[in-house]
């Protein structure tokens, strides 16, 4: 078999294999052999759902996926400017404290942020991408709409 058709079965086991190949991931040594390695580096993406930009991180590990998403929804008030906005945005915020897959949190500089997190097995397919989104967005979404009625 010559070099150039035994470089594309390494490709076409790589992919059968469901790993992803990006930049860098296919390598060519001194003697002229290729080898596909996985990626060890976060893979970033975006996406925006109603006004917010959502980013998406996967994480490959060992045997599974680090899956992490999360948006910046807004300042909270501080008391002085309106007392009666941080009481409401403060119960919403205790009334999302049951969720699963998603968590609402105000840092230090009080950015309501909403995160999301989970292990995939394997390595993440676009299904695997599309249904961690849909399950993190459907439990999320309708907390930011009130949000963002008092934002």
């Amino acid at each position: 078999m010559s070099q150039a058709l035994q470089t594309v079965a390494k490709l076409a086991r790589a992919a059968e294999k469901g790993l992803p190949i990006g930049p860098g991931a296919v390598r060519m040594d001194e003697a002229g052999d290729f080898s596909v390695t996985s990626p060890t580096t976060a893979s970033r993406h975006h996406f925006f759902l109603d006004g917010l930009m959502f980013h998406v991180s996967l994480t490959p590990e060992d045997d599974d996926t680090l899956f992490q998403v999360w948006a910046e929804v807004g300042y909270m008030p501080f008391t002085i400017e309106s007392p009666e906005k941080r009481v409401r945005l403060s119960k919403v915020l205790r009334a999302a404290a049951h969720l699963r897959n998603a968590r609402f949190t105000v840092d230090e500089k009080q950015m309501i942020m909403v995160l999301g997190q989970a292990r995939v097995p394997g390595h993440v397919t676009l299904p695997d991408l599309m249904y961690e989104i849909l399950q993190f967005v459907q439990e999320a979404r309708p907390y930011l709409k009130v949000l963002g009625q008092y934002l």
